[in-house]
């Protein structure tokens, strides 16, 4: 269980203008489900995830989790060091760990085989399994993951959108995810958070109500088309729907 309260984010720009960047930004990720925050470039979601991360301060309000909650976060840009192999970059930092949980958990993110490997020339893809299982073996409590699939090609999207829902599902550990892609939001997720911008704000919440096991052809079905006509059509008040990725 974690919950926001009134969360907000204000700065100085260098004219010394104050900056509302977030405004009374409230919500609770009540179980293990995967939860997005959804808008456009400038709502301020990657902010928003580094304050539920810890890595940023908030202006205002405050967060409720438990006294031992680890949340983990991985950036846009999934990072590992070129001078250690996979197996290595997973391990970084932790001490005594089972060999075959880290047999199971590569095998898990899609990389058995490639233990040896070094990964500063793989692609971003790869490196992105990399990032996920050197989280998933911290155990946390949540992960955090902001816009990690825009510069990935199609069918490498697909691929760790089925990889995320499986880790989902299976370990039951829950995930916020930031996105401007409506469709992959909608894929992914068992429930939308809908931010505007200036300030960013959480105007609407949504379950998604699809089933828990999903394949990429439920983006041609009546129910996801559905869905995503409510998420479309609840940014047309806010002049927001072009600045979103909305194709299939």
């Amino acid at each position: 269980m974690l919950e926001l309260k009134n969360i907000s984010k204000s700065f100085s720009d260098e004219s010394g203008l104050t900056i509302n960047l977030l405004k009374n930004i409230s919500f609770s990720l009540p179980d293990n489900k995967i939860y997005s925050v959804v808008g456009q470039s400038g709502s301020g979601k990657t902010s928003l995830l580094k304050i539920i991360a810890g890595l940023e301060i908030s202006s205002g309000g405050e967060i409720i989790k438990g006294n031992d909650s680890v949340i983990l976060f991985i950036p846009s840009e999934p990072s590992s060091f070129p001078w250690l192999n996979v197996k290595e970059n997973i391990l970084f930092g932790l001490n005594n760990v089972d060999n075959n949980n880290i047999k199971e958990l590569i095998k898990m993110v899609g990389i058995e085989g490639y233990e040896s490997h070094f990964p500063h020339n793989k692609s971003l893809g790869f490196r992105f399994r990399i990032s996920l299982a050197r989280t998933i073996i911290r155990k946390p409590n949540l992960i955090v993951i902001d816009e990690p699939f825009n510069k990935m090609n199609e069918e490498t999207k697909e691929e760790l959108y089925m990889l995320l829902r499986n880790i989902n599902n299976t370990l039951k550990i829950p995930i916020i995810l930031g996105t401007s892609n409506i469709n992959e939001a909608i894929f992914l997720s068992d429930k939308l958070f809908l931010m505007k911008n200036k300030p960013g704000e959480v105007f609407k919440s949504m379950d998604i109500n699809l089933p828990e096991k999903r394949n990429l052809d439920i983006f041609l079905s009546e129910d996801f088309i559905k869905t995503r006509i409510v998420v479309e059509n609840s940014y047309v008040s806010f002049e927001s729907k072009t600045m979103f990725n909305i194709s299939i």
